[in-house]
């Protein structure tokens, strides 16, 4: 069991994570410990207005802290849940787009878990949990709702704690305000606490960066069109990204993109083995053929 000081520390100490937005949760990670239980985090397949086009280097900032995370607490299983259910939410969301991209996103996701040898994570995918009993029955006791989105996550996070141990949830915040101003996880988890009473804890990670002066602040996990960022992909064009970003701004900080993207590669050294002779955007290229290697993309 972590103490209160311990925990702190451990979140003040890794820049990926929105250390004050997630203090709420330090209380409850020291009354009830996480350790033996399971984290959760979820990928999206669309923006609010928008299908995802790609997945970006930023969703390795999940899957690096979360693994930090349970090697920390002494947890068992880290559950990944690709939201494709949620994703026919949305008008624009038809059910091929979201069958393409759901395959998509199981080829790249089980790519990572398996040439990063994370063994203690599980792929689920939602519409597998939506049509078993088990989840129908607590979908069946949350009134309807006009938010679709967050009726279904109420359901997914009741069941999770249910039926994977789920102790601790990890999501991204678009900002550090104290009040969620956009509809990033924050915002539907901030929802969801107002109107049921679920035994889990919240943490968050820093929202994506993008190269464009513009629309710095997304998503880690969906990259859109016309998106300015590094993606996952083995034939990923790193140093091309980054002069033309130079070009752009005028400079190697593109707006805390560069640091943003230096904190990913950092932690993954941490991981997996320093990198030390390596460029930034060399590191880069060297954990994109790591994680895609052995897999056609």
């Amino acid at each position: 069991m972590k103490t209160k000081e311990e925990i702190i520390t451990f979140l003040q100490n890794e820049p990926l994570i929105e250390a004050e937005l997630s203090r709420a949760a330090i209380e409850t990670l020291v009354r009830a410990s996480p350790n033996g239980k399971s984290l959760f985090f979820g990928v999206g397949l669309c923006t609010a207005k928008e299908p995802a086009v790609a997945i970006p280097f930023d969703i390795l900032s999940f899957f690096l802290v979360a693994e930090r995370l349970r090697q920390f607490f002494g947890m068992t299983r880290i559950v990944v849940l690709i939201a494709n259910t949620h994703a026919l939410t949305n008008a624009f969301m038809t059910p091929d787009t979201v069958g393409a991209l759901t395959q998509k996103s199981i080829r790249i996701l089980t790519a990572i878990t398996r040439n990063l040898q994370l063994k203690k994570f599980e792929l689920l995918i939602h519409s597998n949990i939506a049509i078993q009993k088990t989840f129908q029955d607590i979908l069946k006791t949350i009134p309807a709702m006009k938010n679709q989105y967050l009726r279904h996550e109420i359901a997914d996070i009741t069941w999770l704690v249910k039926h994977r141990g789920v102790a601790l949830k990890l999501g991204w915040t678009i900002d550090s305000s104290p009040v969620p101003g956009g509809h990033d996880e924050r915002f539907f988890d901030t929802e969801l606490q107002k109107l049921v009473s679920v035994p889990i804890s919240f943490l968050y990670l820093k929202a994506g960066r993008t190269f464009d002066k513009h629309r710095q602040i997304v998503s880690p996990y969906i990259s859109v069109a016309g998106e300015q960022r590094i993606i996952i992909d083995p034939n990923e064009n790193v140093s091309g990204k980054f002069q033309a970003a130079r070009s752009s701004w005028g400079d190697d900080h593109f707006g805390g993109t560069r640091k943003h993207i230096a904190d990913i590669a950092r932690l993954f050294e941490k991981l997996f083995g320093q990198l030390s002779s390596l460029s930034l955007e060399q590191k880069i290229e060297h954990i994109l053929k790591q994680i895609t290697k052995e897999e056609s993309l």
